[in-house]
């Protein structure tokens, strides 16, 4: 009964945090079976001194999003190469020097962070760590990892003139 309840109150919000990470109906809605089962068969791991309820299940959510995004992307097999194809499919050549100019923008702003800041980002972004495994990478509390993530995100948006913000994905208890 109080699993129902449980599934009832948080299945939608478990669901979005994978649909966000998965961008697909089907699979995040078995990540959010596969959190429900998780609760089920390992409750005595929930430690409340280290978090919310829906702490926990949103991490394990987006956790097990994540792994589920990085198996699937290993086991796609690279097409073979078609010199015709590529031809008719490549980006005019405006194209290519916009995505250079905005490479050379980037790595501007990149270039103004700290060492430390610009090795987060690099484990966030291009690593695609989740920010407990670089608080664990980089041996610093988690509270101080998303600090400086933020922070740098913040300041390559001041640099870029981006007009939305730069924004990491993670999930946060309500209010």
């Amino acid at each position: 009964m109080a699993l129902a309840l449980l599934h009832a109150a948080l299945a939608p919000r478990l669901y979005g945090v994978a649909r966000r990470v998965l961008r697909s109906h089907e699979c995040a809605q078995e990540i959010v079976c596969d959190v429900f089962v998780h609760v089920w068969q390992r409750s005595a791991d929930y430690d409340a001194s280290r978090g919310t309820v829906i702490g926990w299940l949103c991490t394990a959510a987006r956790n097990r999003a994540i792994d589920r995004l990085r198996s699937h992307r290993r086991r796609i097999p690279l097409a073979p190469f078609d010199e015709r194809q590529e031809s008719e499919t490549a980006e005019p050549p405006h194209a290519a020097l916009v995505q250079f100019q905005e490479g050379v923008s980037v790595h501007a702003a990149m270039s103004i962070l700290s060492p430390l800041r610009q090795q987060l980002l690099v484990l966030a972004f291009f690593d695609e760590l989740t920010h407990e495994q670089i608080a664990d990478r980089v041996a610093l509390p988690l509270g101080t990892v998303k600090s400086h993530l933020r922070r740098a995100l913040r300041s390559m948006r001041g640099s870029l003139g981006a007009s939305r913000p730069l924004e990491l994905e993670y999930c946060t208890a309500p209010p």
